[in-house]
């Protein structure tokens, strides 16, 4: 009986013996095979070969001038990128990669340390703007650089160069709170974004929707094969400026060397057709990336490069206030259009004695008149009877001490001052004589250039201020499919024409144009430089202290002569044609000594934009003119 149990066991011990060895034998071939006969291929997929998400940057949206010249477009820009879990020795690449394409190792280990934190797999930028053959070589020897791989990215260019730059603005690097305000969808478009400008201003409507491919790659990083669930990046939307690209070069060589502003705008509409800061700078440079030491150098410029004049740079605007005082005396009922007021060259104020421009006086002048030959006298005289609150208040409703809310960043308010300002600011009361240096432009009066813009608006169309505006359409790209299935053309969306009524009765507005017509066309008028053979030019002076006489005879006396920075500014505002106006203009030189200086100036700015812009309308007899008078 025992020994037909043990029988059975040795059996069955067979059998289990026999069915374990089958799948064992199977293990064993499956790994001689993986392993010795297939070892060398397996060996070199097992060296990384992965699936990668890869994000796509869409291109920005292109920015061109209101009749389709191009002032802001993308072109490719070839990046260095190191994905460090696909370098076996990340020190050994970089010095490697620095020896092979002549870049210094020192910027190699300072992009990548700077860019220590970046999440795993993601691509560090180690050198942008490769050349074709640094290149050529990476490409040929990828096997000699692992991990490290070549991206195409956009980059801004100007074609213009400095023309413009003000108001296009620069691109630079994204910085942390602007990435927190971003969608996510936008992130790997948005590295790089506008910092100045329209380019700031409109950043959301410029900036694409990423997209993103799912791509296979090998052991040293390089793509070996794109999968084609592939979401391609949306394109950011295009943006048409109302600026004219030729008045806008043009204006530029105008103003030359000069310091200063220009403006020139439609007063129906507010579009700003040219805005230009002197001197300007090359956005270029900022798309290239700038060292330190240039950034310094653009930072530290001892004429504000980088500060649009138009909109940040205060001044005093000098006679150019005088309108305004005009309009509140008439508005209030201190004079009448008939109402004659003797200037004898002098203004007594307490022991204070205030002069004109013309010490021997103009005799009796009206409204008209004085803005002709911008008499101080008169407009100190109705200062007195008005008020500081009442003169404010006329400033403010014609668009200035608030911006005027065109569409750039960082606009400067100016300053109307008044008796709840001064005590507020130095704790002392309103003095009578604070009242007549406001009236003439000067003390603590301050505007920006395009506050005067909108103020010569508000004369030249009939009593409206405007919003001045940059952008005039936007470009919607989104792709919409229509109902037959055909993809629609793009949309152009108009921005809006913000405007409200000063409240001035149309009899105030018609002495103010008539004042500024005879400030240039009449013999005697302070702005009869700016007079021009093809249109009718309105305008008015403006010569803006910067120190007042007794300090400029002191520097006198002890120096010899004054320095430049002592000059006066230069102010000269005019809209044309004067009866039936279709632009206006603002042009302001630093310390460009007298107004009459940037009334010429302006007549070259006129007659370029009647000439090669815009036809003036037939409704000017120039025979008639006294142009022997010009010099």
């Amino acid at each position: 009986m025992l020994f037909e149990e043990l029988q059975l066991f040795n059996r069955r011990e067979m059998i289990i013996r026999s069915t374990l060895a089958v799948p064992f034998a199977a293990i064993i071939w499956r790994l001689w095979d993986l392993q010795v006969k297939n070892g060398k291929k397996f060996k070199e997929l097992s060296k990384g070969n992965r699936i990668r998400i890869k994000s796509i940057a869409a291109p920005r949206g292109i920015i061109y001038d209101r009749n389709g010249v191009i002032l802001a477009k993308n072109i490719p820009s070839y990046i260095l990128s190191l994905v460090r879990e696909d370098a076996p020795d990340v020190k050994e690449v970089l010095r490697k990669t620095s020896t092979t394409l002549k870049i210094p190792l020192r910027t190699l280990e300072k992009n990548f340390e700077s860019q220590r934190r970046t999440a795993k797999f993601n691509p560090i930028q180690l050198y942008e703007d490769l050349t074709l053959r640094q290149i050529a070589l990476i490409e040929t020897y990828q096997e000699e650089f692992p991990g490290v791989s070549i991206e195409v990215s956009p980059r801004r260019y100007y074609p213009l160069l400095s023309t413009g730059a003000h108001v296009f603005g620069y691109m630079s690097e994204i910085t942390k709170p602007q990435l927190k305000k971003l969608s996510e969808k936008k992130i790997k478009s948005a590295k790089i974004i506008g910092q100045e400008g329209v380019e700031a201003v409109y950043n959301r409507v410029l900036i694409g929707t990423d997209g993103g491919k799912q791509v296979e790659v090998n052991n040293t990083g390089r793509e070996i094969r794109t999968f084609p669930n592939q979401v391609d990046p949306s394109p950011g939307n295009d943006l048409i400026l109302s600026i004219n690209s030729h008045l806008q070069r043009k204006v530029e060589k105008i103003m030359g060397t000069k310091r200063g502003a220009a403006i020139v705008m439609n007063p129906h509409t507010g579009e700003v057709l040219s805005m230009v800061s002197m001197p300007a700078f090359d956005p270029n440079e900022f798309s290239q990336g700038l060292s330190t030491k240039r950034w310094k150098e653009l930072r530290s410029h001892p004429f504000d490069v980088l500060n649009n004049k138009c909109i940040k740079g205060v001044y005093p605007p000098g006679s150019t206030f005088k309108m305004i005082v005009a309009a509140a005396g008439l508005e209030y009922g201190i004079i009448d259009p008939e109402t004659e007021i003797k200037c004898e060259g002098v203004f007594k104020l307490g022991r204070n004695r205030m002069h004109c421009w013309k010490r021997s006086g103009h005799g009796k002048l009206n409204a008209v008149g004085a803005i002709e030959n911008s008499c101080n006298i008169f407009f100190y005289k109705i200062a007195m009877e008005l008020g500081i609150e009442k003169i404010k208040e006329y400033a403010t409703k014609m668009g200035l001490g608030e911006p005027t809310g065109v569409d750039l960043p960082s606009e400067n308010r100016g300053l109307v001052p008044d008796r709840e300002w001064k005590m507020k600011r130095f704790n002392q009361e309103w003095l009578k004589g604070d009242t007549p240096n406001v009236v003439i432009g000067q003390g603590y009066l301050n505007v920006t250039p395009i506050q005067l813009a909108g103020y010569i608006n508000v004369i030249a169309n009939g009593g409206t201020f405007i919003q001045p505006r940059i952008a005039k359409q936007v470009v919607d790209n989104a792709p919409r499919t229509l109902e037959n299935g055909k993809i629609a053309k793009p949309r152009f969306v108009e921005t809006a024409v913000i405007k409200r009524d000063t409240g001035l009765h149309p009899e105030t507005i018609a002495i103010l144009k008539e004042g500024m017509t005879q400030n240039v066309q009449s013999s005697n008028g302070t702005g009869r430089r700016a007079r021009s053979k093809i249109v009718k030019v309105a305008g008015k002076t403006g010569t803006a202290q910067v120190i007042s006489n007794k300090t400029r005879d002191r520097i006198k006396r002890e120096k010899g002569e004054v320095d430049e920075k002592y000059f006066d500014h230069a102010w000269f505002v005019s809209f044309a044609p004067a009866e039936n106006p279709l632009i206006t203009s603002v042009l302001m030189i630093e310390h460009g000594t007298a107004g009459n200086y940037a009334a010429k100036l302006t007549k070259e700015v006129i007659d370029y934009y009647f000439t090669e812009i815009e036809e003036p309308p037939p409704e000017f007899d120039f025979s008639s003119m006294e142009l022997d008078v010009l010099s």
